[in-house]
């Protein structure tokens, strides 16, 4: 049974505003605006555009979403509970939206709205194979790839992007580097990588604080795979970059 807790209907927001809201567990939100917002959840921050609108659902916390734009926006939201439980930290743009927005104009029964939006879940939730052709990839890989540049200085494992997409870890792996010849882990450390070496020529902070800054879990992981990359460790490569600069 699907339960509504909140209903926006045509909120403005001013540039940089935000709007909060607290999420119980397993909380859905729809939410749609019609220019650039960010939202931010669970450490998470996406940037959504005002031609589609973004569906929701993580465990419990905090929920915001801010005016990104330097005039006011307004946005449309329906935070609700039915009982489906979806991967972690779910987040899709890719949906049929028509139950939801037919919601908030009130353009259809409830009880009509209630079971479009339990369809779509329900087809959301069914595992779906990732598809990849000669001329077409699947947009879910696309916004992964959004996804790992926005957060790749956060602790993603390969699971966490397997259930942003509703795949088997193995699958995805195997799918991703088919399409962009780079594993999915491969291209969060390249990228933790590029960081890594402007942190460590450019700035004083330590060596531990760096590997935190940049999404690993410890100093030994980082150096580990830092010294995959340079032949060095982060130590030595900091070094040989003060002694350019000296010499320059």
């Amino acid at each position: 049974m699907l339960r509504v807790k909140t209903l926006i209907r045509g909120v403005e927001l001013f540039p940089s505003e935000l709007e909060r809201w607290y999420i119980n567990k397993d909380d859905f939100i729809y939410i749609q605006s019609d220019d650039e917002v960010e939202i931010c959840f669970n450490r998470i921050r996406i940037e959504l555009n005002g031609q589609n609108p973004g569906l929701i659902q993580y465990s419990y916390g905090p929920f915001s979403i801010r005016n990104i734009c330097n005039h006011s926006v307004r946005i449309q939201g329906i935070k609700f509970s039915c009982g489906i439980k979806m991967q972690k930290n779910f987040f899709t743009t890719n949906f049929e939206y028509t139950p939801f927005l037919s919601m908030i104009q009130k353009s259809a029964t409830f009880e009509a709205c209630c079971s479009g939006i339990i369809k779509i879940l329900d087809h959301i939730k069914s595992p779906h194979q990732l598809e990849v052709s000669r001329d077409r990839i699947d947009p879910r890989l696309i916004q992964l790839n959004r996804y790992i540049r926005k957060n790749y200085t956060t602790s993603i494992t390969l699971q966490d992007l397997a259930d942003y997409v509703g795949v088997h870890p193995t699958y995805l792996s195997n799918t991703y580097s088919k399409v962009f010849n780079i594993s999915p882990i491969f291209y969060i450390n390249q990228l933790r990588m590029i960081t890594a070496e402007e942190l460590l020529s450019h700035s004083n902070i330590a060596i531990k604080d760096i590997a935190s800054k940049i999404g690993y879990n410890s100093v030994s992981q980082f150096s580990s795979i830092f010294k995959r990359f340079h032949s060095k460790t982060p130590s030595q490569y900091r070094e040989d970059s003060l002694k350019l600069l000296l010499n320059e």
